[in-house]
C-alpha cells in the first residue's frame, strides 16, 4: 500500500517537474520574441509568416510588403494641456511623434465621409475650440495610404490626395488639405483615453496655429522662437562603376531583377554601363544616373502577380516594391540621404510614384524629381529614374527664416510653405519656400 502512495507521489512530482519545465519554456520563448521586432522582419522569414497567421494577418501581396511608410510627415503637432507643441525637419523627433501619435490617429482615420468646405473660418474656429492634432507631409499623398501608415483603416474617399490632416477634438472633426488648396471636413472622433495617452507621450517645441491672421492656411503651424539652423551642403563624386565606391552593384542590379553575372556593354567611354536581358534594360551611370525600362508586357520586376491584389492593396505593393529599390540604390551610392513619397499619379493602367530626396528630414530639391517609378496595372514595372547624389554637411551652419516672419510678409497666393535645400553657387543651401496654390 505504501509503495503504491510513494509511486502516486512521485508520478505527481514528475508531472509537476514537467509542467513547471514547459511554463519555464514558455517564458524564456515569450521573453526572446518580445526582444524581437517580428513586424519588420523580411516578409520570407519562417518566424515572421507563423506570426502572420496566427495573428490572422498578412496573406498574397502582404506576405512581401515590409509595411515601411514611404514617407514620414514633415510637421506634426498636438495640443497638450491647452499649449499647441509641434517638431518638423528633425527625422528623429518625427518619428518619436509618430509613434506618440498614431493610435490617436488610428481612431481619427478609421473611416467617414468628406464634404468640402466652403468657408474658411469654420477650420479656424475648430482649431480654437479645444485640442487639436496636426499631420502635414511633403507633397500630395492618397488619404487611405496615409490611413495605413498610421495604423487607420480609411475607406471613403481613400485616392483623395492630400497635403495636411487636422483632427479637433473640440470640434469632432477631420480636416483635410489638398494639394489645389481645397478644404474637406467629415466627422471624426477618438477616445479621451487615447488622447491623453498620446498627449503624455509626445514632445515638441511650442507653436500656434496660423488661424485667420496671415495669408498661409489657418493649419500653418507657427513656432515661438523658432531658430532652424541647418547646415550647408556639399555635393561628393559618386562613382558607381568603381568596385571601392559603395556597397558595390550586386544589390543593385539584383532590386532590378538582374545579377552580378547579367550582359552588359558600355558606354560614353565606360562611364556608363548597360545592363540588358529579355524584357528589361538597365542604365547605369558612374555618376548617380539610373534609368530602367522593361520590353512590350514583360519585366523582370514586379510589385505583385497579376490578379492577385488590385485597388488601395495593389498601390501599397507597387510603393513597397519602389522603396526597396530606393534603399539599394541609396546603399550602393553612400548616399546619406533618404527617399520620400512625394505624389502619387493615377491615370488609366497606369501609377506613377515621384519621390524626393531627404537630406536628415530636410527635401533636397533639384532641377528633376529625384526618383520616379512607373508601373502598369498587372504589377509590372514599366521604367524608373533615379537620380542618385552624395551630400557632406560643412561647419558653417544656415538659418532659416522664422514661419513667423514668413507667414507675415507672404501674398495671397503664397498660401503654404516648406523649407528645403537647394543649389546656390555650387553649394545646397537650406531657406524657407512659399508655395503657390496647386503648386
Amino acid at each position: 500500500m505504501k509503495g503504491a502512495q510513494r509511486s502516486v507521489k512521485n508520478t505527481v512530482k514528475n508531472i509537476s517537474l514537467l509542467v513547471l519545465v514547459g511554463l519555464l519554456a514558455i517564458l524564456c520563448a515569450a521573453n526572446w520574441l518580445t526582444g524581437i521586432n517580428i513586424a519588420g522582419m523580411p516578409a520570407d522569414n519562417l518566424l515572421r509568416r507563423a506570426y502572420d497567421h496566427l495573428v490572422g494577418g498578412a496573406v498574397g501581396y502582404e506576405l512581401r510588403s515590409s509595411g515601411v511608410a514611404a514617407a514620414e510627415p514633415a510637421q506634426i503637432a498636438l495640443t497638450i494641456e491647452g499649449q499647441l507643441y509641434g517638431v518638423q525637419y528633425n527625422l528623429t523627433e518625427v518619428e518619436a511623434g509618430v509613434s506618440a501619435v498614431r493610435a490617436l490617429w488610428a481612431q481619427v482615420l478609421a473611416d467617414g465621409t468628406l464634404e468640402p468646405v466652403e468657408d474658411e473660418t469654420a477650420l479656424t474656429a475648430a482649431l480654437q475650440a479645444g485640442d487639436c492634432a496636426l499631420l502635414r507631409y511633403h507633397g500630395s499623398l492618397p488619404l487611405g495610404v496615409i490611413a495605413g501608415w498610421m495604423e487607420g483603416s480609411w475607406k471613403q474617399e481613400e485616392s483623395l490626395a492630400v497635403e495636411s490632416l487636422v483632427y479637433t477634438a473640440g470640434t469632432g472633426q477631420l480636416f483635410v488639405r489638398t494639394p489645389d488648396g481645397a478644404l474637406y471636413a467629415a466627422q471624426a472622433e477618438a477616445a479621451d483615453s487615447t488622447l491623453q495617452s498620446a498627449q503624455q507621450s509626445f514632445h515638441g517645441m511650442p507653436c500656434a496655429f496660423a488661424g485667420g491672421e496671415y495669408a498661409v492656411y489657418p493649419e500653418t503651424l507657427l513656432f515661438d522662437n523658432e531658430r532652424l539652423s541647418l547646415p550647408l551642403l556639399e555635393e561628393r563624386t559618386i562613382d558607381l562603376l568603381s568596385a571601392q565606391s559603395g556597397t558595390g552593384l550586386e544589390g543593385l542590379l539584383q532590386a532590378f531583377g538582374f545579377t552580378a553575372y547579367s550582359d552588359f556593354y558600355d558606354e560614353q567611354n565606360g562611364a556608363v554601363r548597360v545592363f540588358v536581358d529579355n524584357a528589361s534594360t538597365l542604365r547605369v551611370s558612374a555618376q548617380g544616373l539610373l534609368q530602367y525600362a522593361s520590353s512590350g508586357e514583360e519585366g523582370a520586376v514586379r510589385a505583385y502577380e497579376e490578379g492577385e491584389v488590385r485597388g488601395q492593396s495593389a498601390l501599397e505593393a507597387q510603393m513597397d516594391s519602389a522603396r526597396v529599390i530606393l534603399d539599394e540604390a541609396l546603399r550602393a551610392g553612400e548616399t546619406d540621404t533618404h527617399a520620400a513619397l512625394y505624389a502619387v499619379q493615377q491615370s488609366g493602367e497606369e501609377t506613377t510614384l515621384v519621390f524626393m530626396q531627404m537630406y536628415s528630414g530636410v527635401p533636397v530639391l533639384g532641377d528633376s524629381d529625384f526618383a520616379t517609378f512607373r508601373f502598369a496595372e498587372d504589377g509590372t514595372l514599366r521604367s524608373a529614374t533615379i537620380r542618385l547624389q552624395r551630400f557632406a554637411a560643412r561647419e558653417t551652419m544656415q538659418t532659416v527664416l522664422p514661419a513667423r516672419q514668413a507667414a507675415a510678409g507672404a501674398a495671397a497666393e503664397q498660401r503654404s510653405m516648406m523649407v528645403a535645400y537647394r543649389a546656390q553657387d555650387g553649394v545646397y543651401v537650406p531657406a524657407r519656400f512659399y508655395l503657390q496654390t496647386g503648386s
